[in-house]
């Protein structure tokens, strides 16, 4: 007779203890819950380690409170899946994001105000509890503020992309300084920059204007200000209160936001522009004297630190510029 044992498979089981550690959290959690996970946890000795883990994981998040500093695992998988003794570090970081996604519905309802923030050179992708997603790029932070009868961002700092689920009776808002940005059911990326904010459409339309001072956003408010509308393909920048629309072609609007994959490309550029979106991925401080300010240059770079290396390697050996360091956080490139 043959005794073969099947192992359970181990992201299968992963996935099944993020299940359980959402299901158990839940108001509605039954007794018969209960009973069904203590014959899923007794069922198999991989199953309980795996839950255990997973649900250290999630008290460490709860502790955290009302701020969670959300942490990309792209890169991080990108290389387990290159070098096989990182396998089992990608199969934790793979089920910790998901436990925390599928957590978060939960943990939404009992805080009416929500913080998520990426450090630099990290990305992370939030879905919300209605169905809405957004994205945050690096060095980025955001509130958010779900009623019953509205859904509001605040974007305190950085840049993010946002995937509106359609509910036209509860408005979208997001607020980014002085703008506020309505939404409906629609695709956009809102930047935050140090001179105004840009708004990029990619899909569907969104409502853009300025205010002069800090307040709930409402219709109420849109009546009373110069509002632009915008459609996909198009941006609007806002400088103090004045707003400039354009046009853009589709390989600029995906440029835009291109960052969403992990990389920012460049096509003859001025290195002054270059080096201050590069700037926004790394603690260097990097500054380019005068005469290399307009020197027009081109390429693709990961959204990180090491994409911030390959820059300067470019600049140094591809255009034959001086890079000089200063310590270990400023480079001078001339």
């Amino acid at each position: 007779m043959n005794d073969v044992h099947q192992l359970p498979d181990p992201e299968l089981v992963r996935e099944e203890a993020s299940d359980w550690i959402a299901r158990l959290q839940a108001d509605d959690v039954t007794a018969e819950d209960r009973i069904k996970f203590d014959a899923w946890r007794n069922a198999h000795p991989l199953n309980a380690r795996a839950y255990d883990e997973l649900m250290s994981t999630w008290q460490r998040f709860s502790v955290a409170g009302r701020t969670v500093r959300a942490v990309s695992f792209g890169t991080a998988m990108h290389d387990a899946t290159r070098v096989r003794r990182h396998r089992r570090t990608r199969i934790a970081a793979v089920a910790a994001a998901a436990m925390i996604v599928l957590c978060l519905g939960w943990w939404w309802q009992r805080q009416p105000l929500s913080s998520f923030e990426t450090g630099i050179g990290e990305h992370a992708s939030i879905a919300l509890p209605d169905g809405s997603r957004l994205e945050l790029n690096s060095d980025s932070q955001v509130h958010v503020d779900y009623t019953e009868k509205a859904r509001v961002i605040h974007l305190q700092r950085g840049e993010a992309f946002f995937t509106v689920a359609h509910a036209p009776e509860r408005p979208f808002w997001v607020v980014a300084d002085h703008t506020l940005v309505r939404a409906v059911g629609t695709e956009f990326n809102v930047y935050r920059r140090p001179d105004g904010v840009r708004v990029t459409v990619s899909e569907g339309r969104v409502k853009v204007g300025s205010v002069a001072t800090q307040e709930p956003p409402s219709d109420a408010v849109f009546e009373q200000i110069p509002v632009s509308l915008l459609g996909a393909g198009q941006q609007v920048e806002l400088q103090n209160a004045q707003a400039r629309v354009r046009a853009l072609p589709t390989s600029e609007v995906d440029r835009e936001v291109s960052w969403r994959s992990g990389t920012i490309y460049f096509e003859d550029r001025p290195l002054q522009e270059v080096v201050a979106e590069i700037g926004r991925y790394t603690p260097l401080k990097i500054e380019v004297g005068a005469r290399a300010k307009t020197i027009k240059i081109g390429g693709t770079f990961q959204t990180n630190p090491q994409g911030a290396e390959a820059f300067l390697a470019m600049a140094k050996d591809g255009l034959g510029l001086t890079v000089k360091r200063e310590g270990k956080q400023r480079v001078y490139i001339e």
